[in-house]
This record gives structure tokens, sequence and C-alpha cells, in this order.
């Protein structure tokens, strides 16, 4: 896929500009990265549309020579000249790639964002002001502000010729900040606008949330939440978010994305449009089922069929209500030089094996003897990798190799340069940064499956909404399409005689979230869905999308998994849960709407509802199934969807009903409560969820660390009262009263709760598990490792080793960012980011590596003296800043060194079976 051009802005925290006095001044690119202060974000239509502001044309071939001619004087001598070209070169990529005009800021202190909001800020002399905050963005509390000096002229540009009054801000602030979406510009296509369909009433029966109005024991009205089964007439919108797209444009799109396949579906963006096209041959269709050429649009306009590319549904372009026609939209784009851009496509291989998450496995009714069978493969794999196996180590490393693949396909499988230097030279496999780095890689997927990051069989993709019957609606015709209700189609699992799944979607809730697919495979679907190999195909006559937790078809991604162990342990018969939704009010899009709106959007409540969920789940194991507190732990996770879409809601100006709180609070018992009054406060506390499973503490840092200080505590008390560890204490027979009254305190007044609940059995399992993997000395092997590494061709500077000794002190002092890898991604689909602390640390080593630069221009003599400097001079530290700054000159000097003769993982049906494929190493000189 052709590379996406990423550019740089500045990242500043609310808190840094109330610091600076809301003026910074002399701020540069360099110290920008050295604070962990810039950030890249891809291309997108907000910076083209600045480009053409300020007419800036980036020339991607002075950006290319730039890049080469900076590359070549680091392979020349070393000399002062050379560094101070280095330099040059640098700052002018420097400049083409750094957008001034944006700067984003993390919302850290309301107040100051409402200062800066009314009053903006200064940097560099440039003042800012509030520009958007999209729904991607506002969860993670972040505003982009812009140049005043730009601001009109960009917001007149990108409204696209609307001026808008009166809209809801929440929702606008969502379809406006799609323009800072990252987007692969793409040809325009010629479109027609259909109608939503939202025309069948599907009878179901459903488990449905009302708010009624009650009195409590006190006389006092309430409104209480009540969840019964009903009938309900369900009228769903069937291609919410989906058009097509004819196979012939999307080739054009394919030729314009330099992809060799042809993908069955595309992430669109263009003004104010949003929403996923699958392909399908509707002008097919239109000659040989709907026997026309002709098509209508939305707004009555008549078509030649020939002559349209997309079928773009109203709900897949947000500001349709507001043009007259579709002429004028595009007109008006083209005035405003705005354009259309793709953001993602499926890949050309769907994985054959994925990892699941803890909200799939919590909703499952498991038993232990279930649970080792499903952690198993899991267990299998680390075990492999962390005793040494080559052939595991290596596709844990790199993946598998084609015989016909040159080493820079090989190099380009893996964006590590140590997985590089291996290929030169696996004796590097014993060097103590890789085997550290190795060691992390592996530590963190041991965390992860103790959260129920396990292998099985299955992949993530699209949702895809019957294109046939969209086909059908969009040239009037009866619609039927080729799935019934509980019919499904996936290319995917018919390839492998596959007819039954599992189908969950995140953020799962609970347990009726599980959704059994029965997938068919006929001449019909053969033919019609033929461009279709990627995505699972739904029909539009059940209840999917409400089972999917609300879904809809503009991208949203589906996990689907044919393992026997989740497939045989679903909760069954669990009726959808539904609700009335309310309308977002409309507003005028004043500044006091807008702020209100960032206010209440930043620091979403979405993913702590969530959590209640789980411990929930949780707390389940704590009583029989037919006690009145399973009952009502059921209920809980049941509303807990409706709060969910609640606090969804709130960002929008609608008034919810608030959490409960008598969720979360205990209730105190005082010595004159009757005991009827005791009782009922017993029970409320024990159907309190104040503390997180115990499995969460691999989830959250702090939590872990309040576990682990509690847990120290009393194993000193338990020494001082007892005479015996905490341990000994826990698995005593006969306890003594005070004995067995202690370990019931001990439980009670714990931070997390640790029952035998699922997702806690499973991660006890796992940490019961010995990897035999020990974390690795920084001074292991250094002299051999030395040997390898190191240059005796190069002599040793002794005042270039001075600079860069102290260059390393700078280094250690000012490396604070810590990266950790976010478990929470894999459970949220709908955040489209990249990592920015990584992106953080990457800039950081990009200023490091500036400065080495100077002090040496040649990038094999840098890399000769840091590795002089780390395995002679300081054998005992950590060998991070040569790997971090001088990767590029290490893997030079290991090319020359080597004989390029080495073992890599093929493909091999004869092989050994690694995550549903089968592989054997094979010597290959490359």
């Amino acid at each position: 896929m052709i590379k996406l051009q990423q550019y740089h802005v500045f990242k500043l925290t609310t808190s840094r500009l109330k610091e600076s006095n809301y003026n910074i001044e002399g701020f540069s690119i360099l110290q920008a990265r050295l604070n962990g202060e810039l950030v890249q974000i891809g291309d997108n239509q907000v910076f083209r549309s600045i480009r053409d502001i300020k007419n800036i044309h980036t020339d991607l071939n002075l950006l290319n020579k730039l890049t080469k001619e900076r590359n070549e004087l680091k392979s020349l001598h070393s000399s002062e000249e050379n560094s101070k070209l280095i330099e040059e070169k640098q700052e002018k990529i420097d400049r083409i790639l750094f957008v001034p005009d944006i700067i984003n800021v993390k919302v850290d202190d309301k107040k100051v964002y409402k200062y800066i909001f009314k009053n903006g800020f200064k940097v560099n002399g440039i003042t800012f002001k509030r520009f958007c905050s999209g729904a991607g963005q506002s969860r993670r509390s972040i505003a982009s502000f812009v140049n005043t000096e730009i601001k009109d002229e960009l917001e007149r540009k990108l409204n696209c010729g609307l001026n808008i009054k009166k809209i809801n801000v929440a929702k606008y602030n969502a379809y406006f900040g799609l323009y800072l979406s990252a987007t692969y510009p793409v040809r325009t296509p010629r479109v027609c606008l259909i109608d939503d369909c939202e025309e069948f009433k599907l009878p179901k029966t459903v488990d449905w949330i009302d708010d009624i109005e009650t009195t409590d024991k006190n006389g006092k009205k309430i409104t209480k939440r009540v969840i019964s089964e009903k009938q309900f007439d369900f009228i769903p919108n069937m291609w919410d978010g989906q058009g097509l797209v004819s196979p012939s444009f999307a080739e054009k799109w394919q030729e314009d994305l330099e992809l060799d396949y042809l993908p069955s579906q595309f992430g669109i963006r263009s003004s104010f449009i949003k929403g996923m096209v699958a392909v399908f041959d509707f002008h097919k269709y239109a000659n040989e089922i709907a026997k026309t050429d002709k098509i209508i649009d939305h707004f009555g306009k008549e078509w030649d069929v020939s002559q349209i590319d997309i079928l773009l549904s109203v709900s897949q372009f947000k500001m349709h209500k507001l043009y007259k026609s579709w002429e004028e939209f595009t007109q008006l784009q083209e005035h405003h030089g705005l354009g259309w851009g793709v953001t993602k496509v499926n890949p050309k291989f769907d994985d054959e094996m994925s990892l699941l998450n803890y909200q799939y496995i919590q909703t499952l009714d498991l038993n232990r003897e279930k649970i080792n069978k499903l952690i198993s493969p899991t267990v299998n794999w680390i075990e492999k990798i962390c005793n040494g196996d080559k052939l595991f180590t290596l596709l844990f490393l790199l993946g598998s190799c084609k015989e016909s693949d040159t080493i820079a396909k090989i190099f380009d499988k893996s964006n590590s340069n140590y997985v590089k230097a291996i290929l030169y030279n696996d004796s590097l496999l014993k060097d103590p940064y890789i085997k550290k780095k190795i060691y992390d890689s592996i530590s963190t997927k041991i965390q992860e499956a103790k959260i129920g990051r396990l292998w099985v069989r299955g992949n993530y993709e699209a949702m895809i909404s019957d294109p046939f019957g969209q086909a059908q609606w969009a040239f009037k015709q009866p619609i039927t399409g080729l799935l019934n209700e509980f019919e499904h189609y996936s290319n995917f699992w018919n390839e492998r005689n596959v007819k039954k799944v599992d189908a969950c979607r995140s953020p799962m809730v609970d347990f009726h979230e599980h959704n059994i697919l029965n997938f068919i495979d006929n001449e019909e679907t053969k033919e019609w869905y033929k461009y279709i190999k990627s995505g699972i195909i739904y029909n539009v006559w059940g209840v999917d999308t409400i089972r999917h937790s609300d879904s809809d078809w503009d991208y949203d991604i589906v996990f689907t998994t044919d393992n026997e162990i989740m497939l045989n342990n679903i909760f069954p018969n669990q009726n959808v849960i539904t609700y009335d939704k309310v309308s977002a009010p409309s507003q005028s899009l004043s500044n006091t709407n807008v702020l209100k709106t960032d206010l209440r959007s930043f620091d979403s409540k979405v993913g702590s509802i969530t959590n209640y969920s789980t411990t929930f789940i949780s707390m389940l194991a704590n009583f029989k199934k037919d006690s009145d507190e399973y009952k009502i732990l059921l209920d809980r996770i049941k509303l807990l969807r409706r709060y969910i879409g609640d606090s969804i809601d709130q960002a929008k100006g609608i008034k919810m009903k608030p959490f409960p709180s008598e969720w979360k609070k205990r209730d105190y018992i005082y010595e004159d409560d009757t005991d009827e009054e005791k009782q009922e406060k017993y029970k409320h506390n024990n159907l309190v969820a104040n503390r997180k499973p115990y499995f969460m503490i691999y989830v959250y840092d702090k939590l872990r660390n309040e576990y682990r200080e509690y847990k120290k505590k009393c194993e000193r008390t338990c020494k001082e009262k007892f005479g015996c560890t905490l341990d000994q204490l826990l698995k005593k027979k006969n306890k003594s009263k005070q004995e067995m009254y202690y370990v019931s305190d001990y439980y009670r007044r714990m931070p997390v709760i640790k029952n035998h609940s699922v997702m806690n059995t499973l991660c006890g399992i796992i940490e019961g598990v010995d990897f035999k993997y020990k974390r690795p000395k920084n001074n292991e092997n250094v002299q051999e490792m030395f040997d390898v590494l190191f240059d005796t061709n190069i002599p040793i500077d002794n005042d270039k080793l001075i600079k860069l000794e102290k260059l390393y002190d700078k280094f250690k002092k000012k490396r604070h960012f810590k990266h950790k890898t976010n478990i929470l991604k894999y459970i949220d689909f709908e955040q489209e980011q990249d990592n920015e602390y990584e992106q953080m640390i990457n800039e950081f080593y990009e200023g490091i590596r500036n400065e080495a630069n100077i002090i040496c221009s040649n990038q094999k003599e840098l890399a000769n003296h840091l590795v002089y400097l780390l395995y002679k001079v300081y054998p005992n530290d950590s060998k991070e800043f040569a790997w971090s700054i001088a990767s590029d000159g290490i893997l030079e000097i290991l090319e020359v060194k080597s004989d390029l003769n080495v073992q890599l993982p093929m493909k091999d049906k004869n092989g050994e079976d690694y995550l549903g494929h089968k592989y054997s190493l094979r010597s290959v000189v490359i």
C-alpha cells in the first residue's frame, strides 16, 4: 500500500500552557522532541487545505532527495563539515514536515481549557484558537487549535459552502472532526446518493429497559429503571453507514493506493462523508435483475447507471439535508479544493488466528477444566518461545518468509532494527539488549494472557449488511436479500467448511452479546458476493446490530471464531437488550454551546461504565444462581447497556438518568440499626461495585501497586499475630476463630475482588505456569557481543567519545517516557489513533540522534563509538542508548561482517504448526 506521508505538530497540555502564561517563545522542533511534545499525524484534509491556503506544495521529490543526501552524508568520513550539512538537511526535512498552524492540546485542567477557549494562546508569536475536537479526540480529552490568521478561511473551506446556524453541536464536532482523519487521497467517484431504508417493522422478542415513575419507602417520587421481556417492532436502518462501489471503480482506487489486490471494502472520508463502501457489481444487477439503465437519487434526479461509481447512502452523507442536489455539493467541493480519501481497507489475507480479550471470555459459562483447554494453545506457544525454540522465536520476531524475498522485503517485515540485526548474525540472540527486547515482548504476551489475550482460530473482519438487498433497495425492487434471518455469509469461513461461529464485538457488556452466526454458500452467493473475499455479510432481517451493542455498517469490526470451547459455552436463550432511543436536540452553533459540548465530551465515562460490567460479572461467582443477589447482578449487567448509551448521549446535550450512586457506595451500619436494617445493608454492601476483579491488576498499574502494598502490609501483620506467612495461614485447614476472622477481613478489605470468577481463575492458572524465562542482565555476553558488533577498522576518537558520553548522560536524565502497551486498545476498536506515547519516544530518540550526528556524522563511526561506550566503558549499563540512536550504523557494520547465509522460517506443508500455518527453517543466502 502507498505510504501515507506523516507530518509533525506540537502537542501541549493545558497545564503547560498555564505555566507558560499562555505564551511560549522560541519553542523549537528539537526541544519539542526532547520534551515529548511533538507528535506525528498522517496527512489529512485539514493539512491539505492549510497548504492550499498558504500556497505550500509538499515537494516529495525534494523530501526524498534531502533524506537521501542526509543518509549519504552519514556514510561519508566523519567531519565537522559533514555534521553541519547533516544538521542543515535535517532542519530542512523538519521544516517541510512540520505543520506550525495546528497545535493539539491535551486537556488536564478544564478551567484552563475554558480560558484558552475564550482567549487563545501564543506559541512562537502565533495566536491559536480552538478549531475542532472530533469524537476520537474528545474521548481522549484532546482539542486542536489553529493559527488565527488562517482560521476563518480554513473553516469556510471545510464547511463546504454551508453556514450552519443550528445543529446538534456534538454531532457537528464529530462530523467536522472527520477532516483530521488520516486519509489516503484517491480520485473522486461519480456518486448517486440513495435513501436509507427504514421501512420494515420486524417483530422481535427483547429485554426492554424502561424508566418508570415510582416512590421510595419515604414516599418520595423517583425514577426506577426496570427490565421486562416484551414484543417490540424493530425498525432497522438496514444499511446505516454503508454504500456500494462498483468493481471497476474499486480497481481504480486499488491503483491509487498501489495495492496488489482488490479490496472487499473501503473506509471512506470526504466533506461530511463517513462510512464504508463494499465492492458489489450494481451495474450487473441493474442490467440483469432490475432490467434498467437508470437510477433515481435522493434528490429525485435520474442518473445513467453506467455513469455511477458509488451508491452512497444518506446516512453516510451527514449534511445531505443542507444541499439542494449532489451537483451543488460537488461544485462547492471543487470550488473549496476538497477531495475524497480512504482511511483503511481490508488486508489481502485475513488472519488465521487472533487474540481474544477478557470481555469475550468472562461472558462464557466456563469451569476450570474448560478454561485450561482454552488457554492451552497460548501457554504452549509462549513456552516454545521461552525455551529458545529457534523456529518459534524467529516467527515470533519476524513472521514467515518466501524463498523469492529479497533482503529488502525481509527487512520490511519488521520495523525493529534489532530483528534485522539477528538476520545478519543470529548469535545476537545472546546480546543483552536483544535478549531484553525479546524478554520484554514475551513478558508482555504472558501479562496479556493473564487478562484473556488468548490465541484461537478466527479473526477480526468488517461487518457488511447484505449488499444484494441494498441493490434491490437502490433500484426500487422488493427487498429479499440473499440471506434469510439467522443466515450469514463469509468467504473466509466457507473456504474452511465452517458453518457456525461465535461473533463478538467490543465493547461487550452482557452475556447476550455472543452472536452465533450460521454460514450458507450457494450459487447465488458465490456469484453476487464474489468480490467480497473479506468481511462478514449479515442478513437484513435479524437483530444482529442490537446484539452487537448497537453497531452499524460504517466499517464496524467483528471478531468471529469456530473455537469449540467458546461455541459450546455461550449462555443460551438470551434476548437482545434495547430501549427507546432519544433524538439529539438541535442547538445554536455558538461558542457557548461548543464550549459546553467540549467539556461534556472530555473524559468519556463509557470505559468506566464498561468496567462495572466486568466487576458485576466477577461478583456473580460470590452467589448461588438461584439467589436474589445473583438475579440483581444480572439485571444490573443488562441495565449497563443503557447507561453506556446514556453516557454517549449526554455529550449530545440529552438529559439522561445519572449512573446509580448506590451501585458504587456502601451503606454505613450503625449500632442502633434494627436487625432488619442491618440485614438490608449487608445485602446492599455485598452488591456494591467499589473494587475491580483481581485479574485487572494486569490492566492497571496503579491497581497492581495498591494490591502489592496491601499484601505486604497483611504479610507483616500475619507474622506478628500468628507467627506464619500469609500463604501458610490461607492454606491452613483448622483455623482458630481469630484466624478465620483475619482471613475473612483480609479478603473483605482487599483492593480487588479475589474470587473464583472465570477471569480470576484464568489469570490464576497462567500465574501458576513457570515459563522458566528469566530477565537477562545488562552485562551478559558483553565481550562476545562486542566482538560481533565492533568494527576494528574504525578507530575510536577520544574527543568524540567524551562528547558522546555527555550526550549519554543527557539521554539517561531526559528519557522519562515509559511506554506500556495499552491493553484497552484491544477492546475499543472505535479508536482510530496511533500510539502517541510510542510516537513521542521515537521523536525523543530522533532528537538525541540528531545531536549525535553533529558529534559523529558517519553512521558506522557513531555506531562503533556507542558500542565501545556501552559494551566496554559501561558494560553493566543498559545497551539501549547504542541501539536506539545508532542502530542504522550497527546494521551497516553487521552487513559488512556477515556472510548473509541465515536460516529463515518458510511456509512448509510438512513443517511445524505455528498459529494456524506450517513452517520449517531453511538456509537462505540473503
